[in-house]
């Protein structure tokens, strides 16, 4: 059942959001200064599927916003990474920040130019070496700088192929195996290859643990692309759409435990019922989100103040329910009498599951609220109409505009595909910020957040 609900968590987490949040860290360096950092806010398991996976990097390490850097002293890090420094390492970091003053490290090109720099003073295990390496690897790509992001992959070989001789854990071995097949072919090394898929195919065959077996079968899996990499240019393999029905390794796990021949008609229902989750939990979110900042930006214009407790009530919510049983009764009204039962008791699993993902969606509504309630907790003031406004400028725009570079400098383009179902939403939306002005500085801003309802001819 767990394998069932973490499918689940990522089908209805992916809705493609990360959020970070500022705050201060002390400079290892420079004694009593402090620096201005970013800490993870929200992610969803959405980001296990982006191409950092060819490298097994995931989140936040993909994220130019992952490299913590102090203006004071010059240090910089990767995200947490400003702990377990030896006075040695400090005092050769300090000598050569001191004889050579960072400037201008504003790109994600010069952040990593100076990591290297400043990890070379600094001693990492042979794995976090290995993992570290793959990040600028895989940062490197995201700036066109192939031959240097190759370059860091081919010193991470040469370490897996190290690391493989010693007592690693199973799940390294597994992990060490896929990302050399995948590194032997970018470099153009097919043997090799092929060697490393045969070495991991027999790691897996051995496994008995089901924990580990799960984590090898998905290596499995990602690994029916890599005959598809090609060498140099992007690790990331270009896949050609296939049309042709696949089998759902996805819900091997659920089920494994009926009988073969009901196999194809659970993973009918599951194709049927399975877009469900993401549609309804993306539109959910959206225009819940909204709504309740419009009613307590309503409450705050009408009385001056709103109670905390109001940040957390969203009792109205009432989930997909009507919509599944629907779904769901039709779909097993088609069922075939040989596999009647086993339909039926597939079904209540996703009744089940509908619940779990009503929890879900209220626990997401609740995130970005609680954060503007917990941060006038931490200042030890009333949460103000310009707190609501600026969270409220922040959502709309982000399903307004699409991001066009998501890197270092990033751009935004109108995309009203995208929020053209939300049209309803906005043009409430719009009405209530002409009867009551955004009180917000950013002018900007808010003509943007205009260009945006002109997408949607509001």
């Amino acid at each position: 059942m767990r394998y069932f609900y973490i499918l689940i968590l990522l089908v209805a987490f992916n809705t493609h959001a990360t959020s970070w949040k500022e705050h201060k860290v002390d400079d290892p360096i420079k004694s009593g200064s402090e620096c201005l950092v970013n800490n993870v806010r929200s992610f969803g398991g959405y980001v296990y599927d982006w191409p950092s996976k060819y490298d097994q990097i995931f989140f936040p390490y993909t994220s130019s916003l992952a490299i913590w850097f102090c203006n004071d002293s010059g240090f910089i890090a990767f995200i947490g990474d400003f702990d377990n420094i030896t006075a040695a390492e400090k005092t050769k970091i300090s000598e050569y920040l001191q004889e050579n003053p960072p400037l201008n490290i504003k790109s994600l090109f010069s952040k990593l130019k100076l990591l290297e720099k400043i990890y070379s003073f600094r001693t990492l295990s042979a794995e976090s070496s290995n993992t570290q390496k793959r990040v600028f690897a895989y940062l490197y790509e995201q700036i066109n700088e192939f031959e240097t992001a190759n370059k860091f992959r081919s010193a991470a070989l040469r370490d897996i192929y190290q690391l493989l001789n010693t007592d690693l854990a199973t799940h390294k071995r597994l992990e060490y195996f896929y990302i050399a097949a995948n590194y032997e072919r970018q470099l153009g090394n097919i043997v090799n290859s092929k060697l490393a898929l045969s070495r991991l195919l027999k790691e897996i065959e051995s496994i008995k643990d089901d924990e580990l077996k799960s984590f090898g079968n998905y290596l499995l899996n990602l690994s029916k692309e890599t005959p598809f990499i090609e060498p140099g240019g992007k690790l990331a393999p270009l896949l050609e759409k296939d049309t042709t029905p696949k089998p759902e390794d996805e819900i091997y796990y659920l089920v494994k435990k009926f009988p073969e021949a009901c196999h194809e008609e659970l993973q009918k229902f599951f194709n049927n019922i399975k877009p469900m989750f993401t549609s309804h939990f993306n539109h959910t979110l959206i225009e819940k989100n909204i709504v309740e900042l419009l009613n307590i930006r309503r409450v705050l214009i009408d009385t001056g103040s709103i109670p905390h407790s109001t940040l957390a009530d969203y009792h109205r919510y009432e989930g997909i329910e009507p919509d599944l049983n629907e779904k769901g009764e039709s779909w097993k009204s088609k069922s075939s009498s040989m596999c009647r039962s086993e339909v039926n008791e597939f079904y209540d699993i996703f009744l089940l599951e509908s619940s779990r993902h009503i929890a879900n969606v209220v626990s997401m509504i609740a995130t970005e609220l609680t954060g503007v309630k917990s941060n006038s907790d931490y200042k030890d003031t009333e949460i103000t109409l310009e707190d609501i406004d600026q969270l409220l400028v922040k959502k709309s725009m982000f399903y307004l505009y699409c991001p066009a570079q998501d890197y270092d400098v990033t751009e935004y383009e109108v995309c009203p595909e995208r929020s053209m179902p939300y049209k309803n939403i906005f043009i409430k939306l719009k009405a209530d910020i002409l009867k009551s002005p955004l009180k917000v500085n950013d002018r900007d801003g808010i003509q943007r957040l205009f260009a945006g309802f002109s997408s949607l001819d509001i």
